[in-house]
């Protein structure tokens, strides 16, 4: 049986905008993911939650707090980085090269809540 979580991050990871999808402790371990082929999820849970970490503390050392939502844009893509409220992981989201990342990042923001009760 599926488990409500990977459900809900299977539909994301079906959107044409996304690429994959990962839950990550604030430990860097994988909750769950749904990634395509050939990446490490391994690694991108660890690197997401270090990356979090170090933007937690740019952000106190600037006074504007830790970050919610961390968009990086490469060639390929894009990677939103995105704290779950009230919980101790985060998403992070593959955005598809050719997608709407306004779009994604507004639905993220939208069920932000709803992911972290699962997570």
């Amino acid at each position: 049986m599926t488990s409500p979580l990977r459900s809900v991050l299977q539909a994301l990871a079906e959107r044409p905008d996304v690429a994959g999808v990962v839950v990550v402790s604030d430990e860097g371990l994988v909750v769950e993911s749904v990634l395509p082929a050939g990446l490490d999820r391994e690694a991108i849970a660890a690197l997401g939650a270090t990356a979090l970490r170090s933007l937690a503390s740019l952000g106190e050392a600037t006074a504007l707090g830790a970050p919610d939502d961390v968009v990086l844009e490469a060639p390929g893509g894009a990677l939103v980085l995105q704290r779950l409220p009230g919980s101790t992981a985060s998403l992070v989201v593959l955005a598809a090269d050719h997608g709407d990342l306004g779009t994604l990042l507004y639905e993220l923001r939208r069920h932000r809540a709803a992911i972290a009760s699962l997570a």
